[in-house]
């Protein structure tokens, strides 16, 4: 990754506090962009904001009132918004004849509601720059159900596939590009405090075939830093040792 790839950008990165959206700002600043955090844990934002010279903006985006707040208070901060990288995510596999009412819940609202509120925040700003990118973190479960345990989660991974591609259609004469980033499986910290057996096997999963978060975010600031005139619309991976 060169250096200076998105110097000048200004950068908006939510569930920033961990994981793919800790290392995304990471990477962005260290490639020159300006960014902003968003996330729930303030007191992480706070920290990462201090390493890399970020703007910390502490949000619930699946409130809407609170995600227009984020959105408008990082664009104030970085005198506008060139991009934004959606990465926000809730997973918590199980079984559907299980009943985990409140899960399927944070899921959706979390993985399907909050990209679309900020993407809808973050239109006019990006619109204002005359061009710009938004960014979908979503997951290879969104182009087919692993197993039994994940149907809710891939079903809001396939709505934010679609939620991206019909983002695509409405705003490419516009200049704004949309980019998915479909990840295999991912080390992070994503299934932490769920001890559920199908959280525990992927966890074991993750810790010897999955990708890191570095890995990731560099694909990320590699669509970011493609020319204009170019789109990367998906961007499938996993680490070579995964096996489905």
């Amino acid at each position: 990754m060169e250096l200076s790839a998105l110097t000048g950008r200004r950068v908006l990165v939510t569930g920033a506090s961990s994981g793919i959206g800790l290392a995304t700002a990471r990477a962005c600043a260290a490639a020159g962009a300006r960014v902003a955090l968003v996330a729930r844990r303030a007191e992480r934002l706070e920290v990462l904001a201090d390493e890399i010279g970020a703007v910390a903006c502490p949000a619930d985006v699946t409130d809407e009132a609170a995600a227009v707040q984020a959105v408008d208070f990082a664009a104030h901060a970085l005198g506008g918004l060139d991009a934004v990288v959606n990465n926000a995510g809730v997973m918590r596999p199980s079984l559907i004849g299980e009943g985990r009412v409140a899960d399927w819940r944070a899921m959706l609202e979390v993985n399907v509601l909050a990209l679309l509120l900020v993407a809808h925040a973050a239109l006019p700003h990006l619109r204002s720059a005359g061009r710009g990118d938004l960014v979908t973190v979503s997951s290879q479960a969104g182009r087919r159900v692993p197993n039994a345990a994940a149907g809710v989660y891939s079903g809001s991974k396939f709505a934010a596939h679609a939620v991206s591609e019909g983002l695509r259609r409405e705003l490419h004469a516009e200049g704004i590009r949309v980019t998915v980033i479909a990840p295999g499986i991912v080390e992070t910290d994503l299934l932490e405090g769920d001890d559920h057996d199908a959280a525990r096997r992927l966890r074991e999963r993750a810790s010897e075939l999955g990708l890191s978060p570095e890995a990731v975010a560099g694909q990320i600031v590699h669509a970011l830093a493609q020319p204009p005139e170019v789109l990367l619309r998906e961007i499938a991976m996993s680490a070579t040792a995964q096996d489905t």
